[in-house]
Formats: structure tokens, sequence, C-alpha cells
């Protein structure tokens, strides 16, 4: 293919009827589509992206001549479900796959299925986990594999798996490829010599950040040593700079087959990493360091760049997939097609967001695009019962004043808790294996934001008091354990300040569609059993207890 996709367009344009308004048509399909996922991958980690270290000079040039997406949201900051999101272009509550062994039905098609239908030679090719086949992944994939992740640099193989399958596809054949890799992902551990690219000043950390030691600091249960987080930062650097290089070389192997210029290249993450942004390491939450994902879309026929900076999410991904291969869709999808925004960004309206994920407690969010704002509503209820809520080291939560009332008891041992509106300290308690009650007064009457620490927890699993791996502080009775909070992401990209008591409208309003949103599972849930190898991977990435 050779020429402007801009004066493609046009000319289509010229041939409508005079005094007919044309609508903007998506730009010409192409043989083939190569949809790249780099697990784990934020978007405001990459130059493209205006970070400021340089960390993917590859991605940056081709963002000179693609479409880049600055806001696009993931639905769960998890692997298994929003990857099931990626493939259906549906949200997680309809096609009902969530961890730790949720299989997609049958009933629900998917992004290759639908392509090898429609006549294309499909592939696949992951690094096992919750990518792996078994979950619903290989369906519609002619060729899949999925041997599980080892080193950052099983990325490298993965790629090559790619270009096997690339170099085998007849000429006149269409084709879809699917590449995923989890080198971005914990633990943070970059080949040599991206390992030192950035400089992290214990080598150490990089065993540090084995994902299941991430989610023992974010219980409680591990005290990282000092200027780890730093490190972890850098090395994740180091690995997404690596990443980048990796893509490049496939690139140039696209371009040295002959397949660049016929070839429509995605590039995308399923959710992004925390790094005690908001208090936590991993994904777990659903603050922007872990839901704005990247998303290039690079057409042979593009010379320029174009971003678009409209709202849109990751299940926008497969419906444009279908409408840039001129594919039809299956019917109802949640998602919806962004091919237009590639040749009329001015033209590409925000679309409301949504995101949800339960870890120790029950996220959910909403993204809206008003007046120049770009508001996020986000709900934290934690789990509890009518015997109360169990909590680790540290909760917050709202409640309103003047006195804050509850009973509690300790789990295992004593326990010393300590009551602070931001960073005043305005009560202690001291709690016993008994259930006592307990009041703290509040410094106003309306609505307060109340942080609890515990000065320390216990896995039961570990003291001998049942299979629990949960860490656990104190359960607190009484108390209804949840809070919301506003953002405007435009004003505050890192969602520092809450805007909920300035902002009252609109936090009640964004509260009711937020409360209003709810989707029927397309099927029935399936469920599969994992094997000791998924387990012990999935526990090494920081997925399982």
């Amino acid at each position: 293919m050779r020429g402007s996709l801009i004066a493609v367009l046009l000319a289509a344009a010229a041939c409508a009827p005079a005094g007919v308004p044309t609508p903007v048509q998506p730009p010409p399909p192409t043989r083939g589509y190569v949809l790249i996922s780099l697990d784990t991958l934020r978007a405001d980690h990459l130059s493209a992206y205006g970070y400021e270290r340089e960390t993917s000079p590859f991605l940056s040039e081709l963002a000179e001549r693609a479409a880049l997406f600055e806001r696009v949201v993931a639905p769960y900051p998890a692997t298994l479900v929003s990857h099931m999101s990626l493939f259906t272009g549906l949200y997680p509550q309809q096609h009902a796959v969530y961890p730790p062994n949720g299989v997609l039905s049958p009933e629900v098609p998917t992004l290759p299925e639908v392509l090898r239908a429609a006549g294309f030679r499909t592939a696949g090719f992951t690094e096992g986990g919750f990518v792996a086949g078994g979950f619903g992944f290989s369906r519609g994939f002619e060729r899949f594999a999925d041997p599980p992740y080892e080193a950052d640099d099983d990325i490298e193989a993965t790629f090559e798996r790619g270009l096997e399958f690339l170099r085998e596809v007849g000429p006149d054949e269409r084709f879809f490829l699917f590449l995923h890799s989890y080198s971005v992902h914990d633990p943070y551990a970059p080949p040599e010599p991206w390992r030192e690219r950035f400089a992290p000043a214990d080598p150490g950390s990089a065993t540090l950040s084995l994902g299941e030691n991430l989610r023992d600091a974010n219980r409680g249960r591990l005290e990282l040593p000092p200027g780890a987080v730093g490190d972890f930062r850098r090395l994740y650097d180091g690995s997404v700079a690596y990443v980048d290089g990796v893509l490049r070389s496939f690139f140039v192997a696209l371009e040295a087959a002959g397949l660049a210029d016929e070839t429509t290249l995605l590039v995308t993450s399923d959710h992004g990493e925390e790094l005690r942004e908001h208090g936590r390491l991993g994904h777990t939450q659903l603050y922007p360091e872990s839901l704005f994902v990247p998303l290039l879309v690079v057409h042979p026929l593009q010379r320029e760049a174009v971003r678009v900076d409209r709202l849109v999410r990751l299940v926008d991904v497969a419906p444009t997939v279908y409408d840039l291969a001129r594919v039809e869709p299956p019917p109802g999808l949640a998602g919806e097609s962004l091919a237009p925004c590639l040749v009329a960004p001015e033209i590409c309206a925000g679309r409301p967001a949504y995101a949800e994920v339960s870890d120790e407690e029950r996220n959910r969010t909403l993204l809206v695009e008003e007046d120049g704002r770009l508001y996020q509503f986000h709900l934290v209820v934690y789990d509890g019962d009518p015997e109360g809520t169990w909590i680790s080291r540290r909760a917050t939560f709202d409640v309103h004043g003047p006195e804050l009332t509850f009973e509690s008891r300790s789990f295992h041992r004593p326990r010393a808790l300590r009551f602070l509106v931001g960073d005043e300290e305005i009560g202690r308690a001291e709690v016993g294996t008994d259930w006592g009650r307990y009041a703290v007064a509040l410094p106003s009457v309306g609505r307060v934001r109340v942080t609890v620490e515990a000065d320390g927890c216990d896995t039961p699993a570990r003291v001998g008091e049942g299979d629990d791996h949960r860490c656990l502080s104190v359960i607190l009775k009484g108390l209804l354990l949840t809070r919301s909070e506003l953002f405007d992401l435009a004003a505050d990209p890192g969602a520092t300040r809450d805007l909920s008591a300035e902002l009252p409208d609109v936090h009640r309003r964004l509260a009711r569609r937020l409360a209003e949103l709810s989707w029927e599972p397309r099927a029935e849930s399936l469920e599969t059993t994992l094997t000791e190898q998924q387990r012990e991977m999935l526990e090494a990435l920081g997925y399982l207890d």
C-alpha cells in the first residue's frame, strides 16, 4: 500500500453525489491485523505519553505515523478479566470470567473466532498464566501456544513464534495474529543492559519485586526496605525500554518480510501498575496508574501523527478490529469502533468508561468527560458480613460525625489501633481478642474520611488457625466501611485531590449513574481446575495467595 490515508479517503469522498453528507469512513482494510498486548504496561510510563524517562523511543517513532489514544481505560486491572474483555468487546459482568478459574462460555464469541469464520488465518502466542488457552483464549486460533512465563526475555521467543506464523501465510490469505507478553509484569527483572538502564540502587530489588512479595507488602505481611519502591520503578522502566526494543525488532522483521505495508498493528495493554501512588503495589485498585493503558493503531497508509484525547475503553478494541477488517461483529457488544477516529479525531466523542476490581475490598468506578473535565467517581466497599469486617493493616472509609462508635476484637493477639483524619491522629484504641465497644470523637459533624491503622496483622494459615491466607488485625462491627471519591483527572492526572466535598452535586449525580450500571451475563459462567504449574506461576505473579 502506498500514499496517504487522508488522500485515499478524500478521493473516496469526492465520488459521493453532490450535496449528500459523507459519513466518515474507516481506513481501507488491510490484509493482516496484529494485536499486541504488553501485560501491565501503564500509559504514563511511555515516552510517547509524556513520561520524563526515555523508556520507549520506538513507540514514540511509531506514534509519529499512528493514531495514539491518550485516555484508554481498562475494565478490570487483572490479566484474565481484562484480556477477556479485549477478546469479546464485553464488560466483565457480561463475559463473567473472573479469577482464579473462570472460563468463557462457548456461547460468547471471541475476536479470533469471528475472524477465522470470516476466512482469516489466525494464530495466538501468549506466555500462559491467566492468558492460557484453558480459560477460553485458544478458541478461534488455528495455531496457539501458551508456554508459562519464566523470564522477561521470553518475549523474544513469543514474538519469533508470531513471525514464523506470518512467514507461512500465503500471499492471498488474510491473517490475524495475537501476541502477549509478561515482560513488563512483576517481577521487575529486565535482562542486561536494560537492568542497569535506570540504575537501581539495590541489585536485589529485582528478586524482591516478585509478585507474591508485592502482595505480602500490600497485606502487611512484609516490610519493604527503604528505597525498594524507587528501585521497582527504575526496574519497571528498564523492562519497558527492553520491550520497546523487542517491538522495534519485530517491526523490522515485518518490513523485511514485506508485510508492514499490508498489516494494521495495534499495541495495547490489559492494565497498568501501582507503585505506591495510592499506598499499594501491583494492580489491585482503580486509580489512574492501574486504569490507563496505551493504545496505538498503526495503519500502513498513515503518514502523520493522530492523537485522540477523548475517553475510550479497552472494550472498544475488538469492535475496532471488526470495523477495520470489514467483518460483521457479534451483536450487542459493549464496545464501539474507534476506526473513524483514526481519520477524523475531532469527531471522536468521549465515551463513559466503567471499571471494577475485587481484592481486599470491592471497587467500582465511572469516568466521564464533562465541560472540559474528566471526572472519576470511585466507590470502595470493604467486604463484610453481619459479624463484621476484617481489616489487615489499614482501611480508609467515610463516616458521619460527631463520633465513631463500633465493636471490635483482634485476631490472635491484642492490637493497637490509630485513627487518623488526613495526617492528623484523632484517637487510639487497644483492642483485645475478646469483643469490646469503642468510641472515637470526630473533628466535625458531616462526612469525615477516617483511616484506621493497626500495629500489625497475622495470617491464620501461618499461626495454625485455619487455611486463610489473609493477614488479619481486627474485625470491626457496627460500621459500614465504604468510601466514595471524586477526581478531575484533567486537572489532577494522578488522582491526588478528592473533590467530593467541593462538588457535591457532581458527586451525587455520578454516584447515581454508577449505581444504575449493571450488565447481565451473556451466558452461564464456567470454571476450570488450575494445574499445580499454573497455581505456582500465578502465585509468583502475585495473583494468588
